[in-house]
């Protein structure tokens, strides 16, 4: 019975954002998830990338990195690490505009050690006409670190965009 009742504390810790930083999730588990920003030129990002940012200093490389091509950008936001960590999306080099990235939910889910985001996932029309731009969208979320190992990206339909490992 004790043993019951630790794993249910520490899943409402999890789902909370209160567990241990990399806590493994006793069963499914519900993350809020928040988006910090989301971007049609990310600097770098060529290709379609689901990535874990773990640290501050990596954190800071990972945002040099996208925001490359403005001048004077802000500084990177603020992330509680090793609590919290940011996830990368990013949809890689497009040949033109219309193409962007949202958080649809915000909530995340953690079952079996997946990670599992859903995404709105935009893409123009086929035969619309747009301006011819080479862009590339990303998106930056903050969620707590919850020991996950795999992660996936959903888009609107529930289709697998994005597949990656921490």
């Amino acid at each position: 019975m004790k043993r019951q009742s630790r794993i249910g504390i520490l899943a409402l810790m999890v789902m909370a954002g209160c567990a241990p930083p990399g806590s493994p999730v006793a069963g499914d588990a519900a993350l809020p998830i928040t988006a910090l920003a989301n971007q049609n030129q990310c600097g770098a990002l060529d290709q379609p990338a689901v990535r874990w940012i773990s640290d501050s200093g990596a954190w800071r490389a990972l945002y040099a990195q996208i925001n490359r091509q403005r001048m004077n950008p802000p500084p990177p936001p603020p992330v509680d690490f090793p609590r919290t960590g940011v996830l990368l999306i990013a949809m890689g080099q497009r040949s033109t505009a219309g193409y962007g990235l949202a958080l649809a939910d915000e909530v995340a889910t953690v079952r079996g050690g997946m990670l599992t985001v859903r995404v709105s996932w935009r893409e123009p029309l086929p035969g619309a006409r747009r301006a011819q731009v080479m862009t590339n969208p990303c998106l930056l979320a903050t969620l707590p670190d919850a020991g996950f190992t795999q992660m996936q990206v959903l888009d609107q339909e529930g289709q697998v965009r994005l597949e990656g490992e921490r």
